[in-house]
């Protein structure tokens, strides 16, 4: 199987889907080495995956993890980037914290940094959140908090598998930069999504649509960021029931002051933690305090609780002047610590 999967890699012929189901689960069962999987990773980026394998593979990463199914009224979410390109400090956490705090609940994926100086998982660990839940203790929090942080690794055992490879190689394929944080394992249908590339923008839309994603935004900084940019313009795709928009904001149109990387650029997990304590307790009110609104008012549209950005800056910023947001995170870090071994 892998042999013949591998001979129609390298000879750039498109895969079907049964054959990356065979191949993934081949992976996650343990029946493919190390040394094949590189073989096949560095074939397909020579090759170029094509749009319908990107998604046949995020497809069977998905059905290959430890799903989890919290009992909730309304539609999970999901925050986060896909990393690369310019470091910011960690905006897509805060903006899930706060969108938690609005009642949407949020199944938070993510995992530590492989490029930057601070991944979900750091900062989350120097808030004093603690990331090692098992899926029925994740399960629990979402339905009692509405958030839990769920750390990739002890969900995507593939994973595990396709990332050492691509890390000993120095390479970046589709599994890190696409497929990663598309494949939350509570299948959470809302998204908020951070692309590093401009052309990643439509292919990461392309694989949403096809797992079933129900409301999302795809959003790009133009200045390189995988976020909603308080830099310059942000292109967003939006996908709404299987519709999809494109259009660019900028963050004079909500009447916000652009501002530099320098002053919203990662620090280490520590001095970012200090970051999302300080703006959610109403003591730094500067860009970094701007940029989780402009993103938060993101992910309030795609949870359904603000109509348009104006209306999303206006409730991100009330929660957390009211202390909301500082008030969700105590929970966050409280209801994880209980399940600590």
């Amino acid at each position: 199987m892998y042999k013949q999967i591998l001979d129609k890699t390298t000879k750039g012929i498109e895969l079907s889907e049964a054959e990356v189901n065979e191949l993934i689960g081949a992976i996650n069962s343990g029946d493919v080495s190390d040394i094949q999987i590189a073989g096949f990773q560095v074939a397909l980026l020579m090759k170029g995956a094509s749009l319908k394998e990107t998604a046949y593979i995020a497809k069977a990463m998905r059905d290959n993890c430890v799903p989890l199914k919290p009992k909730v009224a309304a539609e999970t979410m999901d925050t986060c980037g896909t990393g690369g390109g310019l470091s910011t400090f960690n905006i897509s956490t805060a903006t899930a914290i706060v969108a938690a705090a609005a009642g949407i609940p949020v199944a938070k994926h993510g995992s530590r940094s492989i490029a930057s100086l601070s991944g979900s998982a750091d900062v989350l660990e120097a808030l004093g959140v603690y990331i090692n839940l098992q899926p029925a203790e994740a399960e629990k929090m979402i339905e009692e908090i509405g958030i839990a942080f769920l750390y990739a690794p002890l969900f995507h055992p593939v994973m595990c598998k396709v990332l050492p490879p691509e890390q000993d190689l120095g390479i970046k394929t589709i599994f890190y930069s696409i497929i990663g944080p598309l494949i939350n394992p509570a299948f959470a249908p809302r998204h908020l999504l951070g692309v590093y590339k401009p052309e990643l923008l439509d292919t990461v839309t392309y694989v949403a649509k096809e797992l079933g994603y129900t409301n999302a935004m795809f959003v790009h900084g133009l200045d390189g960021l995988d976020e909603i940019s308080l830099l310059g313009k942000t292109r967003i795709n939006k996908l709404k029931d299987g519709v999809v928009t494109t259009f660019e904001i900028a963050p004079e149109d909500f009447g916000m002051k652009r501002c530099t990387l320098e002053e919203i650029k990662t620090g280490t997990p520590d001095v970012n933690a200090a970051t999302i304590n300080g703006v959610f307790a109403g003591a730094i009110t500067d860009a970094r305090r701007n940029a989780i609104i402009l993103n938060a008012a993101g992910a309030l549209i795609v949870g359904g609780k603000a109509e348009d950005f104006q209306s999303g800056i206006k409730l991100a910023a009330e929660i957390i002047d009211s202390g909301k947001a500082a008030k969700k995170l105590d929970e966050l870090r409280t209801l994880s610590n209980s399940f600590k071994k």
